[in-house]
């Protein structure tokens, strides 16, 4: 963890708890589903599809800010190409 950023911290123990959250509950339902093939889990797998996309669209969100940054950075006031860093 040398070397990284607060946010980065963050952002990794963030995606490790939402990560462990999400296996946990696949291996649930996959025990419900074993134990009693009639129970209806429907509303819990579209809760965990659901929960899995938004994290999707947060983490491809981060991606584009951090590139976004990195571009601003690239960019010296008044130039209009990217240099390399």
């Amino acid at each position: 963890m040398k070397g990284r950023s607060v946010i980065e911290v963050m952002v990794l123990t963030f995606t490790f708890i939402v990560g462990f959250s999400l296996i946990a509950t696949t291996v649930v339902i996959a025990i419900i589903e074993i134990k009693n093939p009639q129970a209806d889990t429907d509303t819990i797998v579209q809760s965990l599809i659901s929960l899995i996309s938004g994290i999707l669209g947060a983490l491809l969100g981060l991606i584009a800010g951090k590139t976004a940054a990195v571009d601003d950075l690239a960019k010296r006031p008044g130039d209009t190409e990217i240099t390399d860093l």
